[in-house]
């Protein structure tokens, strides 16, 4: 009885050590499988932060004392355009304007949404309706749409930098609406469509327009 007993052990034993055999090259390949679809979902992450800008330089920082941003006397940046109104409407009632983004006219009054929006740079497009009472407040408001990854970075430094000084009220914004050009600049009743991101058209812009009490109807509001 014993000598069958160890008979059987060790034939139990042959069977277990058959079968790691028939499931080592099983376990091998799910390995290498699962490896390689660790790699090709590294190398994508690489490549959608490379698409995305992330290893792109910061852009440089923007002295705005340099004398190529400086506006000579009678100077126009922008277009003029006729004077809308301002007219508060009610909250979701569309307001109606003769440009595009608008540079004055029908606007809400409102906590909710905040009409006018806090000012600064915003990852999604605000309704016009909110941004007219920020013209109408003398700041400015910038759109822009179909921009590379490392030209929003570009026009994002421009903005910190404007803030960061004299010009504190201006809106920064995706405008998905904008397509006749790139980036568009807004004060009450001025108008200035860029094809790119030109950094001395942006600030020439903002000094000229910013809080001015010929154009804006609350040009001291905050």
């Amino acid at each position: 009885m014993a000598l069958q007993t160890r008979r059987d052990r060790r034939e139990k034993q042959k069977q277990r050590q058959k079968q790691r055999q028939r499931q080592a090259p099983s376990s091998r390949m799910n390995q290498l499988v699962i490896g390689v679809v660790a790699v090709g979902a590294f190398l994508l992450a690489i490549l959608g932060l490379r698409a995305a800008g992330v290893f792109e330089p910061p852009p440089a920082a923007l002295d705005l004392s340099d004398s190529r941003f400086q506006v000579t006397s009678g100077q126009t940046i922008g277009t003029l355009e006729p004077d809308m109104g301002n007219p508060h409407i009610p909250v979701g009632q569309p307001g109606h304007y003769n440009t595009e983004p608008p540079t004055s006219g029908e606007h809400w009054l409102s906590s909710a949404p905040a009409a006018p929006a806090p000012w600064g740079i915003k990852d999604a497009w605000l309704p016009r309706e909110v941004t007219t009472h920020n013209l109408e407040h003398g700041g400015i408001v910038i759109g822009y749409n179909n921009l590379s990854p490392a030209e929003v970075d570009q026009l994002k430094s421009i903005v910190r930098a404007l803030s960061n000084g004299a010009y504190r009220k201006i809106i920064l914004e995706p405008y998905p609406s904008l397509t006749d050009s790139k980036v568009a600049l807004t004060s009450w009743r001025w108008l200035l469509k860029l094809q790119s991101v030109d950094d001395i058209q942006v600030v020439q812009f903002v000094r000229v327009h910013y809080s001015d009490p010929n154009y804006a109807p609350e040009a001291q509001a905050q």
